[in-house]
């Protein structure tokens, strides 16, 4: 049976840099016998299936089956959306993916990145900042409540998505929920945001992948800023996250051991 390999995320831990990879890779990938499937979207140099997620999302089977058909090679498959994270608290929405990817003659592995170091809340709430043209934007103290009350963040439903976010965040809760379905066909690694090639040679270590001298990995853009008041406010958001981040979850929730 052909392995469909489905890389849920979660938010904040490379997604982007990872798609940028697998998309920068793709001929290498085929040689290899990896096929991957993007979706002609705003994403651009990356791939990125949210469209599938939506799909999985509905349980609409019929776009789920035509959005495999477009495979067309005999070959395993790389699917990734950090949107599949959303279904973390959700064992029944985790069946579902497993079951229908078997259904359609995939064995789906699961491959998960984790976080837990102190800035941890603070890059959530600066990648909604980031969106405020666009969304209605919690203020730090609402954003906080949210996630002390539910250990979940799910941001404002607008016109540009399809649906709100879920941010699923305890490590320990999401790992149980998909270990439970999947087993040993789950993977989780932890995402050291100081590292960005460990990101990529963990991935291409889970395909069984041996020869990464034939991958490139994507050079990381460090952009200067000028400081300006939205800095300064940005340093009080970092402290104050920081400093609760701490008191609502416990040590266990984001450190897996």
């Amino acid at each position: 049976m052909r392995r469909c390999f489905i890389h849920i995320g979660n938010f904040k831990t490379g997604s982007t840099s990872l798609q940028s990879f697998l998309y920068l890779n793709r001929t290498a990938l085929k040689r290899v016998k990896f096929e991957l499937i993007n979706e002609r979207n705003y994403f651009k140099n990356t791939i990125h299936n949210q469209y599938l997620y939506k799909y999985f999302e509905k349980k609409n089977f019929k776009k789920i089956k035509n959005y495999f058909s477009k495979v067309k090679t005999k070959t395993d498959l790389i699917i990734s959306s950090e949107f599949f994270s959303c279904f973390s608290y959700d064992t029944e929405k985790i069946q579902y993916l497993k079951k229908t990817i078997s259904k359609l003659g995939f064995r789906p592995i699961i491959i998960f990145y984790y976080r837990s170091d102190k800035s941890y809340l603070y890059s959530l709430y600066a990648q909604q900042m980031t969106q405020r043209k666009k969304i209605d934007l919690d203020n730090v103290f609402e954003f906080k409540n949210k996630i002390e009350k539910h250990h979940y963040y799910v941001n404002k439903k607008n016109k540009y998505y399809f649906m709100s976010q879920k941010y699923n965040l305890n490590n320990k809760k999401i790992i149980k929920n998909w270990i439970k379905v999947f087993k040993k066909d789950f993977f989780y690694i932890y995402f050291n945001k100081d590292n960005n090639e460990k990101l990529f040679l963990d991935f291409l270590k889970i395909l069984g992948i041996k020869n990464v001298f034939d991958f490139e990995f994507p050079t990381k853009k460090n952009i200067t800023r000028r400081i300006k008041f939205w800095n300064f406010k940005r340093i009080f958001y970092y402290m104050y996250l920081n400093y609760y981040q701490d008191k609502i979850f416990k040590k266990d929730e984001l450190k897996i051991e």
